[in-house]
């Protein structure tokens, strides 16, 4: 497991930077709309060739109705190593 860094958010351990946006993705989602909130979609948007550096897209909601998310979209990048 590698260390991943995201402003704003405590470092974390993961297995590749995905899993590790995902995670950052989720703490933004409970921060925003605490603990109903969740992921809908998570999208790689632009990085470094080596991947040591990743920015993502995401859209964070809570559940409104049946089968309705209201929310908006999140764009965060993801470091590997921690902050610098």
């Amino acid at each position: 497991m590698k260390l991943y860094h995201c402003n704003g958010y405590r470092s974390v351990r993961a297995d590749g930077i995905l899993d590790a946006a995902e995670v950052f993705a989720k703490r933004a989602a409970r921060r925003a709309f605490g603990k109903r909130g969740l992921v809908r979609t998570l999208v790689e948007d632009s990085y470094f060739e080596d991947f040591s550096l990743v920015e993502f897209a995401a859209f964070i909601g809570y559940p409104s109705e049946r089968n309705e998310i209201t929310g908006h979209n999140v764009r965060f990048t993801v470091q590997k190593g921690g902050p610098r």
